[in-house]
């Protein structure tokens, strides 16, 4: 007896007849329809011995009869508003195909270029790229449970050498496949991957990521062509590590993007790193402006510079580098944020090396001096991240500048003619005093606008109002 094919959006709870609806596997867990809908299937702890070794990606088959578990709509692959499970009774059917067919879902990437707007959140984003270089897998523990990763690169049309961080299980299988094949140029789609700020931005896994190796895709979303075209300059690419280059990585946004920092504040204080512009100041240092670190992972490491070590969170044999870090204070009128910047972004504005920093010898109080000289009011563009701190029972927000871009100076110049402007009209009953006496503030000018603690590390401005 001849059986009648449904598609998913077909099947609905409590139907009363039997049905079969032809799927293509897309990932372990995710099946799709012939037609391009999207289910998952869910297979409870008992029965996934009995399945371990019954699917394929890209493979068809015919299921039969599974039950029906409503999802919410932000976990539904697609339209469809339904799970399937499958159980030991549920008929499944390997379908005959001489090879894989054509995947007919839709995919959505995200850009590169694109991909500062997603660092640190919880959304996940899809990208398409090749695999032009796998390193060796690594062992770790996170907590009391053993762990594993692995960085391999990839690179898609526009050229941008990328870290993505296989975590685990994805590691151990995806990653062991990539390794093996890594010299043909493997595609991926990486889907739901996270965005991180390590190496200045990277991708990295999570339980819920999947890797497509070389999916049965149209030809508009293949990249073979493209990388057997570009393959030369990839590989000068490669050789240079461009992928830990935050100048490519990280390059000036759109003036769109960029918030001024009365607003950027509580964005970043809820975790979300942000560009902003502004004009920098030193305030006083309570710790060296200079430290040393393993040259290759750039780990802190209390060690000679002339030294080579093998560094305990790397394993590499490394030089010892000097790097310079410094608190500076970010304003652009709306409000202010100290933040860490450190090597290599603090030295394109410290107009000294960091060497006569450090041949200043003992004296702080002279290294503050030939640091707040040199950057003193220079403007910059700077892409900002926050962190907790925890001190006993006290969290502390913190700010550290993950790529900074030097602005030219006049822009800081008109700035400050309108911070000026606004002074003058702000505190225009204000008497001159002496340099040497400080000015005393009228009690009746209640135009200046007050500062507002945000954080330990950052202020907004409210809006200024004339009394």
């Amino acid at each position: 007896m001849s059986r009648d094919q449904y598609n998913i959006h077909d099947i609905i709870p409590n139907m009363k007849k039997n049905w079969t609806v032809l799927i293509q596997v897309l990932e372990c867990g995710h099946i799709q329809l012939k037609q391009g809908t999207r289910v998952q299937a869910l297979i409870w702890s008992n029965d996934l011995d009995y399945y371990e070794n019954t699917f394929e990606p890209y493979k068809r088959y015919q299921i039969s009869n599974a039950n029906l578990i409503y999802t919410e709509p932000r976990f539904q692959l697609d339209s469809y508003e339904y799970s399937w499970t499958l159980s030991k009774l549920t008929l499944i059917e390997p379908f005959q195909d001489e090879t894989s067919p054509t995947l007919t879902c839709n995919f959505t990437f995200t850009p590169f270029s694109d991909l500062y707007k997603y660092a640190d959140e919880e959304r996940d984003i899809n990208v398409r790229g090749i695999v032009i270089k796998c390193f060796p897998s690594q062992k770790m523990k996170q907590g009391q449970e053993p762990s594993s990763k692995r960085d391999v690169i990839i690179v898609n049309e526009e050229k941008k050498l990328l870290i993505l961080t296989l975590w685990n299980y994805i590691n151990e299988n995806e990653g062991n496949t990539l390794e093996q094949i890594v010299e043909f140029g493997p595609m991926i789609f990486a889907l739901r991957v996270k965005v991180t700020t390590f190496y200045g931005q990277s991708l990295s896994t999570s339980s819920s990521s999947a890797i497509l190796i070389n999916p049965p895709v149209t030809d508009d979303l293949q990249l073979k062509n493209w990388y057997t075209n570009s393959k030369t300059g990839i590989k000068k690419l490669l050789q240079q590590q461009t992928y830990k280059d935050t100048d490519i990585l990280l390059p000036p946004p759109q003036e769109r993007d960029i918030l001024p920092i009365g607003e950027a504040i509580t964005r970043m204080k809820n975790g979300k790193p942000t560009w902003i512009k502004g004009s920098l100041m030193l305030p006083r240092q309570d710790r060296s402006f200079t430290q040393t670190a393993c040259a290759n992972c750039l780990k802190p490491v209390v060690a000679d510079v002339q030294w080579i070590i093998t560094c305990f969170a790397c394993k590499k044999q490394s030089k010892v580098q000097l790097l310079s870090r410094a608190i500076v204070e970010i304003d652009d009128g709306t409000g202010s944020i100290a933040a860490m910047i450190s090597t290599p972004e603090i030295e394109k504005f410290m107009k000294v090396d960091y060497n006569d920093i450090k041949d200043a010898g003992e004296n702080e109080q002279t290294v503050q001096n030939i640091i707040a000289k040199s950057i003193a009011s220079l403007p910059l563009l700077a892409y900002v991240r926050s962190y907790q701190t925890s001190n006993q029972e006290n969290q502390t927000t913190r700010f550290v500048v993950v790529k900074a871009h030097r602005l030219p100076e006049h822009q800081n110049e008109n700035k400050q003619q309108l911070q000026l402007s606004n002074k003058e009209e702000t505190l225009s009953t204000t008497k001159q005093c002496s340099p040497k006496q400080p000015q005393k503030r009228n009690q009746t000018d209640s135009g200046k606008a007050k500062l507002t603690e945000t954080s330990t590390a950052g202020t907004s401005r409210p809006t200024k109002k004339l009394k």
